[in-house]
C-alpha cells in the first residue's frame, strides 16, 4: 500500500527542469591578520568559495589548502615606509618585524595574480596586558570537564573594546591557533568599567578538556568596527565556512575583498590544565 501511494506521488511530480545561465560568482580574497608578541605581523589570505563547496564538517586543514591564496605580493605601509611580507606558504605572509606604533595608521596592499588587488587601512591598537591570570580544570554537575579562567586587567582611559580567546594549542602552531575563528571567544565593551579594572571568572564551552591539555588565553584590544563584526558573528552563530562562502554580507574594512585588516598585539598566556 505504501509503495503504491509513493508510486502515485512520484508520477505526479513534474520532470526536473535543467537550469542554465546561472551567474558564476568570482572568488574574492578574504583577509585575516594577527600580530604576535614579538611585534611581527602574519597575514592570512584565503578565497571565498561557493556555498555548496564545503560544510561545517569539512576538515579545516584540508579546506585551508584548497582556499589558500599563495600567489600574492603583500605590502604593509605606514609613516615610516613600506615593507613587503614573505610568502610563508598555505596563504600565510609575514616574517617581517615592523615597528608598529599605537595610534598610527597603516595600509595593507595585496596583489594576487589569480584574484586581483585588495587594499585596507587600520590604526594600530595599544597592547593591554593581563594583570593577573589563572586557568584550571572545572568539573560541572554533568560530568563535563571545562577550562575555567580567572583574570584581571586594567582598562586605560578612553574608549576600548576587548576580545579574549581560549584555544587548545601546540606551541609551534601558535599563529594558526590565534587566527582560528572557532576558538572560544569572549567580548567586552568597556562601557561598564571604563578606566577601571575588570576582574572576572569564566568557563570555556563547549570543549571538554583533560588533565595535561595546553591552552593559550589571549587578551586583545580591538577596534570598534572589528568588535561590531565579532558581535554580529557571535549573535548569529555563523561559522567560518559560512563566513568564507558566497554570498557574504558581513562587515569588512577590506576594499575589493572580505575579512578584516587588524593591528593589535595580543597578550598570550599558556597553561597546562591540571
Amino acid at each position: 500500500m505504501i509503495a503504491s501511494v509513493f508510486g502515485i506521488m512520484m508520477s505526479c511530480l513534474p520532470e526536473p527542469l535543467s537550469i542554465d545561465g546561472l551567474p558564476v560568482v568570482k572568488p574574492e580574497i578574504v583577509v585575516s591578520t594577527q600580530m604576535i608578541p614579538d611585534r611581527s605581523l602574519v597575514v592570512l589570505l584565503t578565497k571565498t568559495f561557493g556555498a555548496l563547496d564545503a560544510s561545517d564538517d569539512s576538515d579545516p586543514a584540508e579546506l585551508l589548502q584548497e582556499i589558500a591564496v599563495d600567489d600574492a605580493v603583500v605590502i604593509i605601509s605606514g609613516a615610516n615606509g613600506a615593507d613587503t611580507l614573505v610568502n610563508l606558504g598555505s596563504g600565510f605572509y609575514g616574517d617581517v618585524i615592523i615597528p608598529f606604533e599605537a595610534g598610527e595608521e597603516y595600509s595593507l596592499y595585496a596583489n594576487s595574480a589569480s584574484l586581483g588587488e585588495i587594499t585596507a587601512t587600520t590604526t594600530a591598537r595599544q597592547q593591554i596586558q593581563f594583570e593577573d591570570i589563572e586557568a584550571s580544570l572545572y568539573t560541572n554537575g554533568y560530568g563535563d570537564t571545562l577550562a575555567e579562567v580567572t583574570h584581571t586587567f586594567l582598562d586605560p582611559p578612553g574608549k576600548n573594546w576587548y576580545m579574549l580567546n581560549v584555544q587548545e594549542v601546540e606551541r609551534e602552531d601558535l599563529v594558526e591557533n590565534l587566527l582560528n575563528p572557532n576558538s572560544f571567544m569572549r567580548l567586552h565593551d568597556d562601557v561598564e568599567f571604563e578606566g577601571n579594572e575588570l576582574a572576572e571568572t569564566f568557563r570555556v564551552f563547549p570543549r571538554d578538556y583533560h588533565p595535561g591539555d595546553t591552552i593559550a588565553v589571549s587578551l586583545s584590544n580591538i577596534s570598534s568596527d572589528y568588535y561590531d563584526f565579532l558581535k554580529l558573528r557571535e549573535d548569529n552563530r555563523f561559522s567560518f565556512v559560512q563566513y568564507l562562502s558566497e554570498p557574504v554580507n558581513y562587515p569588512s574594512n577590506v576594499n575589493g575583498g572580505k575579512g578584516f585588516f587588524n593591528l593589535y598585539i595580543p597578550d598570550v598566556k599558556f597553561f597546562v590544565l591540571e
